[in-house]
């Protein structure tokens, strides 16, 4: 099974994945590093081109749903993962992996809310008709019966962490540098390029 990094562009944080996060890691390496560690075929589905040794699809379509459709109607099967999620745990993939049946998409669902989290998920081409004429991707995951939630509270919490502003980005930094100690973060980052954490995305 290959695992897809959909890469977007943020209105709060433009080309949010091109950040050096560690000396020589941007963002994008690090999510890329860490599925390939836990032993995925990796592709990136990107919004724009940019410098990588991974392989590399342009996603020309104008929002999440239909760039969805598009990989399921040439792959049958995959995991995937935003561009912004770097934490990725294995023990979070092996519980996807388990309760993943062929035709069926596998999706993390917060027990409390009740809140999806579709870009840490195993999709299957099964779920096509659902989401062509969905209205979100929340929406028609939820009305799909070959769609199985799987309690997101079961996972390591760390599994869905995100980033979405200047502040994601310095709790990563600092989460990152509990486990590389000797790592000294890059200063000319802390701007974020100008990048405001009041943009709307």
């Amino acid at each position: 099974m290959k695992a897809y990094v959909l890469v977007g562009i943020s209105k709060r944080l433009p080309k949010k994945h091109l950040v050096e996060i560690l000396p020589g890691k941007r963002l994008i390496d690090l999510v890329v590093e860490n599925l390939e560690n836990i032993g995925f075929k990796v592709i990136i589905y990107s919004k724009y081109r940019f410098y990588t040794d991974t392989e590399i699809i342009i996603d020309k379509n104008p929002w999440i749903l239909p760039s969805l459709i598009s990989l399921l109607s040439f792959d049958s099967e995959f995991l995937l993962v935003g561009g912004d999620m770097p934490l990725v745990k294995k023990e979070a993939v092996e519980i996807l992996t388990e309760k993943y049946e062929p035709g069926f998409t596998v999706v993390p669902q917060w027990g409390h809310t009740g809140y999806l989290e579709p870009l840490h998920a195993i999709y299957s081409n099964t779920s096509i008709s659902c989401l062509e004429n969905a209205r979100s991707l929340t929406t028609g995951l939820q009305n799909c019966p070959a769609t199985k939630f799987i309690l997101a509270e079961d996972m390591p919490p760390d599994s869905f962490f995100n980033v979405n502003t200047g502040k994601d980005l310095e709790k990563l930094r600092r989460m990152l540098y509990g486990r590389f100690p000797a790592q000294k973060f890059p200063d000319e980052q802390r701007k974020f390029n100008g990048c405001g954490e009041n943009e709307v995305n």
